[in-house]
């Protein structure tokens, strides 16, 4: 079998990155065949176009952000040349709900004249508390994401690319209306510049990290990187989501695929 296996992610607060590539990694082993990094994080990996082969395999790993994919990602999806590749969309998702993320990733990549012949869900912990889905993906969780690369590679070892069914509702879940605000800054913070480089909307001023351009999208990115815990989200919103999340997702979720 000839081909690449790539892990493309976008991942501000590294669980997507985790999952992906150990998943990805554990199918290139299997198959004996090379691996390959694509981080469509930084704002600047997101304005290609990406073409693959159809003797690529692509594993794309993203957040879900309220029950759906990211959607500053669809612009980039849309650059994606499938030339008949295999793909599996790997979803990770705080200890809440998937919901109709999986499917709209399956929907885009198919758009894009790829064949889904695998998918899965991952639980990493919510970028608003780490109280919910705390230190996730552990060890377990990526055994589990190598047992699923090592299931993929099963599959298509038997000569095997057919498409996979992926759970969720078609029409999707209205997207919630984009709240405005950005995560305030205290005054331990001694810019050190890890927010700024860590921000996948560029939105963080290097000089002063404290001014935050419109656009940001509240990944958390900056919150999780800071060692000093200097940033945080302090509006009404976000305060309401975080309680209801620790009040009631905190009972551990397992990992899901198919194949």
């Amino acid at each position: 079998m000839n081909g690449t296996v790539y892990a493309l992610y976008f991942s501000p607060t590294h669980t997507s990155r985790a999952v992906s590539r150990r998943a990805a990694q554990s199918l290139a082993e299997a198959l004996n065949l090379p691996f390959e990094e694509i981080d469509l994080t930084p704002p600047a990996a997101r304005g290609k176009a990406y073409p693959f082969s159809a003797a690529d395999i692509v594993v794309f790993g993203f957040p879900v952000y309220g029950g759906r994919i990211p959607a500053l990602l669809e612009d980039t999806l849309s650059l994606i040349e499938g030339n008949g590749a295999a793909a599996v969309p790997v979803a990770v998702y705080g200890n809440r709900a998937v919901e109709d993320a999986l499917a709209e990733a399956a929907d885009w990549l198919e758009a894009r004249q790829m064949t889904v012949i695998a998918a899965g869900s991952f639980i990493g912990e919510h970028s608003y508390t780490a109280k919910v889905g705390h230190a996730r993906p552990d060890e377990s969780d990526l055994s589990q994401a190598a047992a699923f690369g090592a299931a993929i590679a099963e599959k298509l070892g038997r000569g095997d690319r057919s498409p996979v069914a992926v759970p969720g509702n078609r029409p999707y879940k209205d997207r919630a209306p984009a709240s405005p605000g950005a995560p305030v800054t205290a005054d331990t913070c001694t810019k050190c510049g890890l927010c700024v480089t860590g921000c996948p909307m560029g939105v963080i001023d290097k000089d002063d990290p404290a001014k935050i351009a419109p656009g940001c999208i509240k990944c958390c990115a900056c919150v999780k990187v800071c060692p000093l815990g200097a940033k945080s989200f302090k509006d009404a919103r976000v305060t309401a989501i975080t309680k209801m999340l620790e009040l009631t997702c905190k009972k551990p979720k397992a990992p899901a695929w198919f194949v």
